[in-house]
């Protein structure tokens, strides 16, 4: 267990507020689990910032290897010859607004991401620049100043880039304006044609290994467990009482980014040794708290193993518990969590809130690139499912039960708006996606075109609660024959069955379109075992040439006894 407590050890320096160079340089972790390549085409030089990812990235076991381009203003010829994971436009951008009007430099921009776009899926990274503060500059106006000019470029090139789908802004604006130290460097810009000082490109490497790497390729997490005593607050419930347990300021903040992270879509629950109602009352008494005790979407409150109230809460919630952060400040407790279940990703609460709050905002997997648009209904829906639960048990029938949720499925045909919606369902979905697929953003618009897709996307309603746009399939047509290559539903909707209903009406869809035979994708992940089981009970053995007449008799059986009521709507 030493291991866990030297991971724990590097974690704290990495995710913290001010690591070194030297910290960084001598934190070497041995378990890479995948290799991603990073291609930057350039204008200044990105090796500084570069050599210090690795160990950033360590974290969540991956390298990356950096391909890099000449120097050249125009850069005539990006991406290079090989295939990247993700691309880089790296631009000292004084050079080109010495030569170009703001809206000419954002136009030129522009054009060369269409001119990369046109070569690869992958995403694209188009860095900012930092607004100048030097001596003399309180003499002039925002409005005279190179510092005004600046802002007004980064404002311009901003909604330029989020325009563009699978186009990031890599804002180093924003990471100076953090930066309490000097952003740039005299000397290392006269030496080497690089401006910035060694603190911003500390931040720099941190925030690529940490936030804006891991959120390109990787799912983001779904829940956090959390521990309540000397981590949420300063103070011991059991022996303190309600009213003497301290919300030091930095407590506060991270209170506060916890329910930002609520609202972004993350679900939150504790974790705690104490009694439940002392939990309860504690969060009801105190109006100092940012979080409420309707904020979390489950509570183990109680003297049981910690690691088994993780478990239970993963299964109340229906969730895999690799998708979960649990935070404690006891190593102890962080240990046994790594013996009993691995997978879970831990986190040790400072003894500063604040520097938890720190720590926590730059652990990797919670980072958020773009908006979540369910995450308004996921924490309601989750606590739904617990009055799901009960009507479950209080009805003798299961399709008494059934009937009684009154569910109303709602399927969109090709509907060009959830495209985003079918890409966080690709990425984060895990236990019912059937190819594994992990489609980016600009495959989930492509697949919205009606002449070579057919795409259902679902939404689902019942007495309880609304549930929102909850699955998607998406077939390949290909003359008499489609290729369902994506099969997505979220763990919230599982159990009531409405993937047959849906797959039904695809099968329906694709019989009135002539289509004879269909191929169905599919990848055996470590989690997925309830979609293939799904699959199992209509195709069993090959996965090709299937008949559609006789597949779609399967699933009808099914699908015709289901007591919702379906609507699909198809806009012309």
């Amino acid at each position: 267990m030493s291991d866990v407590l030297t991971d724990l050890s590097r974690q704290d320096t990495l995710l913290g507020s001010h690591p070194t160079r030297e910290q960084i340089t001598r934190t070497t972790f041995h378990t890479v689990k995948q290799t991603y390549r990073l291609r930057v085409d350039r204008t200044m030089p990105f090796e500084y910032i570069a050599r210090l990812i690795p160990p950033f990235c360590g974290l969540w076991q991956a390298h990356v290897q950096v391909d890099y381009s000449d120097y050249d203003a125009a850069l005539p010829q990006l991406g290079g010859d090989q295939q990247a994971d993700v691309y880089m436009i790296w631009l000292d951008w004084r050079i080109h607004l010495r030569s170009m009007a703001m809206d000419e430099a954002v136009q030129w921009v522009m054009g060369r991401i269409q001119q990369l776009r046109e070569r690869t899926n992958a995403t694209i990274w188009v860095n900012n620049w930092p607004e100048s503060l030097e001596f003399g500059d309180h003499v002039f106006a925002l409005r005279v100043s190179e510092r005004g000019r600046i802002r007004r470029f980064n404002e311009d090139l901003a909604v330029s880039i989020n325009s563009v789908a699978g186009c990031e802004l890599l804002d180093l604006a924003g990471l100076a304006y953090e930066e309490s130290e000097a952003v740039y460097d005299r000397r290392n810009d006269e030496i080497s044609s690089y401006p910035f000082s060694d603190p911003i490109t500390i931040k720099l490497a941190q925030h690529l290994g940490t936030q804006l790497l891991p959120a390109t390729f990787r799912p983001r997490l779904k829940a956090i467990a959390l521990d309540l005593d000397d981590t949420l607050y300063s103070g011991i419930l059991g022996e303190d009482g309600r009213d003497s347990v301290n919300v030091t300021d930095g407590h506060y903040e991270l209170q506060k980014l916890l329910l930002r992270l609520k609202h972004s879509g993350i679900i939150l629950t504790i974790c705690s040794r104490n009694e439940e109602q002392d939990v309860k009352d504690l969060f009801e008494s105190r109006d100092d708290f940012p979080l409420q005790w309707t904020d979390f979407a489950a509570i183990s409150a109680n003297w049981l193993p910690k690691s088994d109230n993780v478990q239970q809460l993963a299964q109340q919630l229906n969730i895999d518990p690799a998708t979960f952060l649990f935070i404690d400040d006891n190593p102890i407790e962080l240990m046994k969590m790594a013996e009993s279940m691995p997978a879970v990703k831990l986190l040790r609460a400072a003894p500063s809130g604040m520097e938890t709050m720190i720590r926590l905002s730059h652990y990797p997997d919670l980072y958020q690139i773009r908006p979540d648009l369910e995450a308004t209904n996921r924490t309601a829906d989750i606590q739904a499912n617990q009055i799901r639960k009960s009507m479950q048990e209080k009805t003798s029938e299961f399709s008494t039960y059934m009937k009684s949720l009154q569910m109303l499925v709602t399927i969109y045909i090709n509907e060009a708006t959830h495209a985003g919606r079918l890409f966080d369902l690709s990425r984060k979905t895990n236990q019912f996606n059937l190819a594994l697929r992990r489609m980016t953003e600009i495959e989930a618009r492509a697949v919205m075109h009606r002449d070579q897709y057919l795409t259902l996307t679902t939404h689902l309603r019942d007495i309880v609660s609304d549930s929102g746009i909850i699955g998607a399939m998406v077939c390949r047509i290909e003359g008499q024959k489609a290729r369902l290559i994506e099969n997505v539903f979220s763990c919230r909707a599982l159990g009531r069955d409405i993937e047959s209903v849906v797959f039904a009406c695809l099968l329906e869809r694709l019989s009135s379109q002539g289509i004879e035979q269909i191929d169905i994708d599919v990848k055996t992940g470590p989690r997925n075992a309830p979609a293939l089981d799904w699959l199992e009970r209509y195709v069993t053995g090959v996965r090709v040439n299937i008949p559609l007449k006789s597949l779609l008799k399967e699933v009808h059986i099914t699908s015709m006894n289901h007591p919702s009521k379906v609507e699909v709507i198809e806009h012309e």
